[in-house]
């Protein structure tokens, strides 16, 4: 499996006509994952009964509606306001202040505005949700239809068939999305040779998820080998510390919590899980954690210089893929963020990233349906699966190690692969 380096300019879709396909997505990303309590309210009937499942909206229902009244939960700071909540009433409360959030302080503060408003809402908890919902849905809109914009009519991208899955599954779902902007930013900054900006809007991508610090690590391996020098590069890699101060004020103990969750032995869909049939979880997640950081070690030191921005940033979406592929928590919304950077670089009908976008919608699209799947199996080929999602022996981890698999030899053949000097007249900005 070889990827092809270049977007073939036949099939290229026009920017209005992908922008018309992604609002239309998008519009049915806000259909499919809507919850039965909000259509009940909004519509004031039940149309679609098994929603796809939201993260964001299913932990803010968690924590304002059931860890409230768990006082053992250790999630709210705020006693007297969780047992508002609990009892039905509004409290107007933020992260990191009133409740832990192990999430980074932009995202900390998104979620804050969107909670916020809807708590200005009138009504009880059905109406809270409801608005919470429409926000999401709207500023997830926002931002994918920002991103998909940007890096079609300045980055030279070609969108479609590629990541109209990993949109309508994971355009409204979680945190990820609030990032997309921030990367593809700093990806046209790079390109365009605008180093102080790249480094800016990197580190705020970083404030919004934790697993930008990838290419901000690149950039800042780059700084000490002394590629980038500018001091302007130093500052926008740093601009995000201010944040992190600002959360550690209102909460002291957010490292300690974010830290503790990284260190706790937790696979989720990563392919180093297999390694627990013949070692403990213990011990296959210090192995596979050990091996994330060496990769990405390895991966800095392998990067191009400075001079050559196409190879660079075909190394940065390469080396975030491949590090997605061995990460012990492979979640599969991760691919939001990753997939618009590998199109300046592969075709937009790839079969084998379609075959590994495929198999990431299907995860979710299965994960609460493992019971049945493990059913179906046992009925129609006599094969007994365990009905948890989490275990081994389901159709969906088969699915998720498949995939694990299949994207870590597609990352190793995009690693290894010249650009060529076709494909690099081809890349070139056309601004």
């Amino acid at each position: 499996m070889s990827p092809r380096m270049h977007p073939s300019t036949s099939t290229a879709t026009a920017p209005r006509a992908v922008l018309a396909v992604t609002v239309i997505l998008l519009a049915a990303s806000i259909v499919v994952h809507m919850p039965t309590e909000v259509q009940k309210t909004l519509l004031g009937r039940v149309i679609l009964h098994d929603p796809v499942y939201d993260d964001l909206y299913a932990s803010v229902k968690q924590v304002f509606y059931v860890d409230s009244c768990n006082p053992g939960s250790g999630v709210w700071l705020d006693k007297a306001a969780a047992s508002t909540l609990c009892s039905g009433g509004r409290a107007l409360v933020f992260p990191y202040l009133d409740y832990r959030l192990n999430q980074p302080p932009l995202a900390g503060f998104i979620l804050a505005s969107m909670t916020s408003l809807s708590m200005l809402s009138p009504g009880g908890p059905e109406v809270f949700l409801s608005v919470f919902y429409l926000l999401q849905s709207i500023l997830s809109t926002a931002a994918a239809l920002y991103s998909v914009y940007r890096l079609t009519t300045r980055g030279g991208v070609y969108f479609y068939p590629l990541y109209a899955a990993t949109l309508l599954v994971y355009g409204v779902y979680g945190f990820d999305v609030f990032a997309l902007p921030f990367i593809v930013e700093a990806f046209i900054a790079i390109r365009e040779g605008r180093w102080r900006r790249a480094a800016f809007s990197t580190a705020l991508a970083l404030s919004v998820s934790f697993y930008m610090l990838i290419p901000l690590g690149l950039l800042a391996y780059m700084v000490v080998r002394g590629d980038l020098d500018e001091r302007g590069v130093v500052a926008g890699l740093l601009s995000g510390v201010p944040l992190f101060i600002a959360v550690v004020a209102m909460d002291p103990g957010y490292f300690n919590n974010v830290i503790g969750d990284v260190l706790q032995p937790v696979f989720n869909n990563g392919v180093f899980s297999i390694l627990t049939l013949k070692a403990s979880v213990g011990a296959a997640y210090a192995f596979n954690t050990g091996v994330w950081i060496l990769g990405m070690l390895i991966l800095y030191s392998m990067s191009p210089p400075a001079g050559s921005r196409m190879d660079l940033l075909r190394h940065m979406a390469a080396s975030m893929l491949l590090l997605y592929a061995v990460h012990p928590r492979m979640v599969p919304q991760t691919l939001l963020l990753v997939l618009p950077l590998l199109l300046s670089f592969i075709k937009p009908a790839d079969p084998g990233m379609l075959v590994v976008e495929a198999s990431n919608a299907a995860i979710i699209l299965l994960w609460f349906k493992a019971g049945e799947a493990s059913r179906y199996l046992s009925a129609i080929l006599g094969v007994e699966a365990p009905p948890q999602p989490t275990s081994l022996g389901n159709p969906v981890q088969w699915i998720a190690l498949f995939r694990g698999a299949l994207t870590l030899l597609y990352a190793l053949s995009l690693l290894t692969q010249p650009l060529g000097e076709e494909s690099e007249k081809k890349l070139l900005w056309r601004g």
